[in-house]
């Protein structure tokens, strides 16, 4: 059941701090039911933003019918096969989730980029299950090609007519962030066969997936990688048997270098692309267009151009007007899509709310204490931790490790150069930037934070990678050294599996550091500590 822990007064003070949204304190937490995340009501957020975000919330589910509205007999199909597609119907709250406290210029822009997310899913999901053989089999079968995770798809739109997915990124990947005790269905499934379940659980999702198998069945070639890390690679043996149906299908390892911007390890990157370019030429029987690849390369320069504008007001301004899931989750999901058509117009929209932002020297989060950059590896299932602590600790995450993933412009004047950019695109995936890509690369949290005016980090600690966990002497050694510039906190999770290291566990560890080392008291008390053991 769920109750009112504050009366409507003390909340809003005033009938105009109510039709406003304009409250001392959001007490978010009250609106939660009893041993849950799930909401009881809709978040009030003043009479305009709360209609922006109803009707918006309304065409999110608009665009969610729309893809069975497709196809409704083969996604019913889809749908009585496939339990890790079930998580989807649970996208609206996720999203809400991911906008908790967003007003005014942040609702706007955060809005903007999980319209551009949701619509670009639901289409790659079509493409997926309209060529998915078990579904069956007709044109779009032998023009869909698979692609890895991690594995930017940019080569594909060299062969136009043809389509790429990164399959392990639907069926696998983003389940917990949707329905957070879904991957330890998969966990389980993969520890049955006899994996090792004290390890990353990424890729005992994955695995678990395989061994259900529950990965669609289209194309007739499959590019593999060795991103982001060795523990991912675990998986190859079910993953093969998967995606390649027992060998039928061509395989082709698009691998990248570790140390991804060593000058001796340059060459190979390059001639893993050509590689893998001359392989789609054999198995798709097209040669491949150079100047449709070029177009996409430069639409996505594009949003990179946007992204660098935006991490300037985001370090030298508190003008910034995303919230730190928000961008983190549109940068990651950005690196594996490109500059595709919803993400070049969310760009402009969200460049248009930063720059008005900047221009009236508008400040869109007025509770920040601490201005934060958050490092390592986040949790899935509990993917707005971050979120959390601005709300209730006013931690304000104004850059995160992942949103720093290929966001280097690609030139696309001179071949040579180009290839030479996207190799180093290519190596610049989620994790291999900045944890396995080698000690330097990881050392750069504190030039990071420096540029960013932080004056804290927020250490992501996955309890379950074993390379992490092998830098941690390291890592405390260095922390030591910058412990006068920094306030430094771990944050514990074990990314796909939300048993090992419950939510609450989490929140706990950032309450304590809060209370017990810094001595500060929670801007919003209803925060603190609740029950969301039941929740999704």
């Amino acid at each position: 059941m769920w109750k009112r822990k504050v009366s409507m007064k003390e909340q809003y003070g005033t009938f105009e701090h109510f039709i406003k949204g304009d409250e001392p304190c959001h007490y978010l937490g009250q609106r939660y039911i009893d041993g849950t995340n799930l909401y009881a009501r809709r978040e009030w957020r003043g009479v305009k933003d709360t209609a922006y975000a109803f009707a918006h919330w309304l065409k999110l589910w608009i665009t969610m019918a729309g893809l069975i509205m497709r196809n409704p007999v083969r996604l019913a199909k889809a749908f009585w096969k496939y339990r890790w597609l079930s998580a989807y119907l649970n996208t609206p709250h996720m999203i809400d989730k991911w906008l908790d406290g967003d007003r005014g210029p942040v609702l706007r822009a955060d809005m903007a980029a999980c319209e551009c997310m949701i619509s670009d899913t639901v289409n790659a999901l079509w493409i997926m299950l309209r060529a998915d053989r078990r579904l069956g089999e007709n044109e779009w079968t032998d023009k869909t090609v698979v692609f890895d995770y991690t594995l930017p798809k940019h080569i594909i739109h060299g062969f136009p007519g043809f389509e790429g997915i990164n399959v392990p990124q639907y069926a696998a990947f983003m389940m917990p962030l949707l329905r957070k005790e879904l991957g330890c269905y998969y966990v389980d499934q993969a520890i049955a066969c006899g994996i090792p379940g004290d390890m990353c659980t990424l890729p005992l999702v994955e695995t678990g997936v395989a061994v259900e198998n529950e990965y669609p069945d289209f194309g007739n070639c499959w590019l593999t990688t060795n991103n982001p890390c060795d523990a991912n690679m675990m998986d190859n043996i079910a993953m093969w048997r998967a995606l390649s149906n027992n060998g039928k299908k061509a395989v082709h390892p698009f691998t990248t270098p570790m140390m991804y911007d060593d000058p001796t390890t340059k060459e190979l990157g390059v001639h893993e692309i050509y590689e893998a370019i001359h392989f789609l030429e054999e198995q798709l029987g097209q040669k491949f267009d150079w100047d449709a690849f070029k177009k996409h390369l430069e639409n996505t320069n594009e949003f990179n151009r946007g992204s660098h504008e935006r991490w300037d007001i985001y370090a030298n301004s508190d003008n910034g007007a995303m919230n730190p899931v928000v961008q983190g989750m549109f940068r990651i999901y950005f690196y594996q899509q490109g500059g595709n058509e919803y993400f070049l117009k969310a760009n402009k929209k969200i460049l248009k709310i930063f720059e008005r932002c900047v221009r009236k020297d508008i400040k869109p989060f007025d509770h920040v204490r601490h201005r934060a950059l958050a490092w390592s590896c986040g949790s899935t299932y509990n993917s707005n931790v971050i979120l959390w602590m601005y709300n209730c600790w006013g931690i304000l995450a104004v850059i995160n490790m992942d949103s720093l993933t290929g966001h280097n412009l690609v030139d696309t004047e001179d071949e040579e150069i180009m290839m030479e950019d996207l190799a180093d695109w290519h190596g610049r995936t989620p994790m291999r930037t900045h944890t396995v890509g080698g000690n330097r690369h990881l050392m750069q949290m504190w030039e990071t934070a420096e540029k960013f005016n932080c004056d804290m980090i927020v250490m992501y600690d996955d309890i379950g990678c074993k390379g992490m966990a092998g830098a941690q002497g390291l890592l405390e050694e260095e922390m030591r050294k910058h412990s006068d510039k920094f306030h430094i906190m771990w944050v514990p999770h074990s990314l796909m599996d939300c048993r090992i290291v419950p939510c609450s566990e989490a929140r706990k560890a950032v309450n304590q550091y809060m209370q017990n080392v810094l001595h500060e008291e929670p801007i919003d008390p209803s925060l603190v500590d609740y029950d969301d053991e039941f929740g999704w």
